[in-house]
Formats: structure tokens, sequence, C-alpha cells
């Protein structure tokens, strides 16, 4: 297991190089920052029982590193996030650790991407996000290789294989299922005119949990449009369809003449669905407007298949060369069954930015968010759980390294 003293040395390694002469051939780059905040927030699980509102102090480190040369490139990203909370339960630290690598063979290109994070439920709003009642650390691993052939001058090949690795910490109590997921996906991109790009795209999951209770096998297939109405207004629109061949092994104990016995039920599932992703987006004469519909079926932290139905508007804008102003509303209807839990539910999610560049290499940030939640099982609305999150923050850019 990757641990983050070993990405320091890795960022050690990428420090020597800048300073070697012997690199001079190849550009090589750099970069760290450090980003501190203070956070506020009064219902950080969603729950509806009692609870306390909670102040934290989040300091992320992070350093980066390019290394390009004519025909490739080597990326390499690690950040450490240290979380301190007035409830001690749920501190903890974050490693993020990201490696990313891609070489150019006139109409060949071979990318891969390799990634470590040691997180939390806590680190975003996912689609899982509020169901469980306090902090439960993740170890999630992958490794996705990519092709992509340059047909012709309008025909793009892309191959992709993903393997991926993720436990939980006491999964007991969590009710977090660990699981292992292989994705495999090809796609042809066409360009009909200047204005106007086809897609027909085809994908497979296989999903396994550790505890050998769930399987499935999930493939969709979709054809898309993008086209473009002026140099500042653009949409895309992908549809298609999905399938899924699920098995489950429920165990349920019984009383055999005073002796407890356990019966294993296989239980078969399959189930077709659609898939769905349309946004239009209008270019601003400081900023961007994008809107987006999407449905997909998205593997849970719970053992399962989420069907997810999302609304999504993002403006951004820079006010300034100082300023710079963000909204992001979304509104998700998310469907699941997982090991016989059912969590359906809906979430609405508002977030607004402000961020001000103070130098060069000091900027300040603010954020406020709102998230509500739903279960559909929920009877009355004042059974509703929400949250309201600020957190204000300021961010220093070291001196780039660099050498060519």
């Amino acid at each position: 297991m990757i641990k983050f003293f070993d990405i320091i040395v890795i960022s050690g390694v990428c420090a020597v190089l800048v300073q070697s002469h012997s690199a001079c051939a190849s550009e090589i780059l750099l970069e760290g920052d450090i980003n501190a905040r203070a956070e506020y927030d009064d219902n950080i699980f969603l729950t509806n029982g009692p609870h306390d509102a909670v102040s934290g102090i989040l300091i992320t480190p992070a350093i980066a590193g390019i290394i390009r040369e004519a025909n490739w490139e080597a990326n390499l990203e690690a950040r450490l996030r240290i979380n301190k909370y007035s409830d001690n339960t749920i501190d903890g630290n974050d490693q993020f650790f990201d490696l990313t690598g891609q070489y150019n063979a006139q109409r060949d290109i071979f990318s891969l991407n390799i990634n470590h994070f040691l997180d939390s439920n806590l680190s975003s709003a996912s689609t899982d996000f509020g169901i469980v009642g306090r902090r439960v650390d993740r170890t999630s691993q992958s490794v996705t290789p990519q092709y992509t052939r340059l047909l012709t001058e309008r025909l793009v090949l892309s191959l992709s294989y993903s393997y991926s690795d993720v436990d939980f910490d006491d999964i007991e109590s969590s009710g977090f299922t660990p699981y292992l997921s292989e994705t495999g996906s090809a796609s042809l991109r066409y360009e009909l005119t200047e204005r106007d790009q086809f897609s027909l795209n085809f994908q497979i999951v296989d999903y396994r949990s550790k505890n050998d209770l769930q399987t499935f096998d999930l493939f969709t297939s979709s054809i898309g449009i993008d086209h473009k109405f002026s140099e500042t207004l653009s949409t895309d629109f992908l549809i298609g369809v999905s399938q899924r061949d699920s098995t489950n092994l429920d165990t349920t104990p019984f009383d055999f003449f005073g002796q407890i016995i356990e019966r294993t039920q296989v239980i078969d599932f399959n189930s077709n669905g659609l898939v769905l992703d349309a946004g239009i987006t209008k270019i601003l004469e400081s900023g961007t407007l994008t809107g987006r519909v999407s449905r997909n079926d998205t593997t849970n932290s719970f053992g399962g298949v989420d069907q997810v139905d999302r609304v999504n508007v993002v403006y951004d804008e820079r006010l300034s060369s100082l300023w710079r102003y963000n909204i992001n509303i979304r509104f998700d209807d998310i469907k699941s069954v997982s090991n016989n839990v059912t969590s359906d539910r809906d979430i609405f999610i508002f977030e607004t930015r402000v961020s001000y560049s103070i130098t060069p290499k000091w900027s300040a940030n603010t954020s406020y968010r709102y998230v509500a939640r739903r279960f559909k099982s929920d009877t009355s609305e004042d059974r509703t759980p929400d949250s309201n999150r600020v957190f204000i923050g300021l961010i220093y850019n070291f001196p780039s390294l660099s050498t060519f």
C-alpha cells in the first residue's frame, strides 16, 4: 500500500530531477501549493435526529510534477488533507496520489492513469452523501490504460479498461460493501462537419462484492451528437440503453428443532434501462452557463447499482481579473437496491463560491453549500434533513521549479 511518505519520496525524486543537468532534454516542471480553510457545518451527516453543528480546520498541501518530451508526457500529483473538527471522532487524514502518462506516436495515443486514495465519506457529495451517520474511511485504487487511434482525419477510435479495488473500514456497522470492479469501454467518434460530431459508445461493467453476496454485469450502448450553433452556443446529446444482470445471495438463519441453521438463497435479477446525457453550453462575455440532464447507472458503496436522474446547472463568471464567481445547482433522483436495503432518495444541492486573487501567489475563497435529502419512505416533510456548510479559505502557490 502506498503511504504518503512514499509520495513525498517520489516528489523529492522529482525535485532532484529538476536540478539535474542531465535532464535538460526534457521539460520538467514542479509545482506546489497549500490550501487552508475553516469550515462550519450545521448537519454534516444529514441526520434528522439530534445532532450538533461542527466546525473544523482543513489544511491541504499538494505537489504536482510534469515531465514532457516531444512524444510523451507524465504527470504526478500528490495531496494530503489534514482534517481537524470540533468533534474529534470525525478527524482524519485524506491522501490522494494520481499518476498519468501519455505517449503519442503519429496516429496512435497511449495513456495510463493510476490513482491511490485514502479518504472518507466526508470527502465528496457523492450519490451516497449523508446516508452514513459517522466518518467511514475508504481505500480506493484504480488502474486505467487507454488506447486512441486516429483512423482518418475525421474518425477516432478509443478503447479503455479500468480496474478498481475499493475497501471500507468497519464494514460491519457502516453498511458499506468493499468491492472489485472492471470496466471496459469502446467508442467511435466521427466529425460530420466542422460543427457536428457523431459518436457510438459501448461499455460493460463487471462488479463483485468482496463478501461474495452480490455480483452484477452492466452493459450500456449509446449514440451521441455534438452540435455547435455558433462560436458561443453548443449542445451535446447522448442516448442509449442499459442491461443489468445481477445475482444476490440471501442468507437467512432459521431454527431447526433448536439448532440455528443458515439457508442461502440465490436471487437472480435482470433489468433494462435508459441512458441519457444531454447538455447545452453558452459562452458569455466573461464566463459560461451550462445546463445538463442525465440518467445513468452507477455503482454505490452499499454493494449495488444506483439509477441516478440528474439535473445540473452551473454558472461561472470572471467578474474581473481578481474576482471569480460560481453557482452550482443540482437535483438527483436516486433509485437503488443493495443487498435487500432499499434507499430511494432525492438530493438537492445548491453551492455558490467566490474567489479573489490577492497576489499572483495568494488567493482567498469562500463558499456556501446547502444540501437537502429526502428518502422516498419518509411520510412527513418535517423529517427531511438538510445541511448548511460555510467555508473560508486561503491558498498559497509556491514558486514553480522548471528546466528544459
